[in-house]
């Protein structure tokens, strides 16, 4: 093989796996998912904060897995009137996203449940009030109701956890992995006006 063809060769290959690695965020490092994430052009202009609790990683590989759904929910929560939705249920497209509105006061921690999902993912966003949201994992909790797939929900004991506020300023995002133990009071007796988007897992 000529010096040419061996360098055009070398050339390709590089490039062919500079382009895989780019596009696959299961074989980013740290820093590439830190900064693919910071640089939040999957927000697509919606200007409220993720929240920390979101784990990066899991969100840049399924939304590089299923970019049409995500960019759908991200636009329609930039370009909505969230404060003017009305309540219920709202397909964006089919079974694959869609959104429920809902209005209450908080819960007292022991009303509320931890629960998880295993067939959508939960984008959570307070329009007005606030709330706090419990979150841990599958390994610290007991299961008071099995998982139901017509609902895709099971619900948990468990008392501890992490506790996050959570206010028109910021968003949260929780995977099947996530439990969480939504709409507990925030210690104001103040109407919660709150936004769920459910984005179906591809397989």
């Amino acid at each position: 093989m000529k010096p040419i063809f061996i360098i055009l060769f070398i050339m390709i290959i590089t490039a062919t796996a500079c382009t895989d690695k780019n596009s696959n965020p299961e074989k980013w490092t740290n820093d590439e998912i830190n900064s693919w994430f910071d640089k939040s052009d999957w927000l697509g202009g919606w200007n409220v904060s993720p929240d920390n609790s979101i784990n990066k990683r899991t969100f840049a590989i399924l939304y590089h897995n299923n970019q049409k759904h995500w960019d759908q929910a991200f636009h329609f929560l930039k370009s909505a009137n969230l404060k003017d939705l009305p309540l219920g249920k709202q397909e964006l497209e089919g079974e694959h996203v869609f959104v429920t509105v809902q209005e209450y006061f908080g819960k007292e921690k022991p009303d509320a449940l931890y629960e998880s999902h295993k067939k959508y993912i939960d984008i959570q966003y307070v329009i007005e009030g606030e709330e706090l949201i419990g979150l841990t994992t599958l390994d610290k909790v007991l299961v008071k109701e099995p998982y139901n797939e017509e609902k895709d929900i099971a619900f948990y004991d468990f008392d501890g956890g992490d506790y996050l506020k959570a206010t028109p300023e910021k968003f949260f995002i929780f995977f099947p992995e996530d439990v969480h133990r939504p709409s507990i009071t925030a210690g104001d007796s103040i109407q919660i006006k709150k936004i769920v988007v459910k984005i179906l897992i591809d397989k």
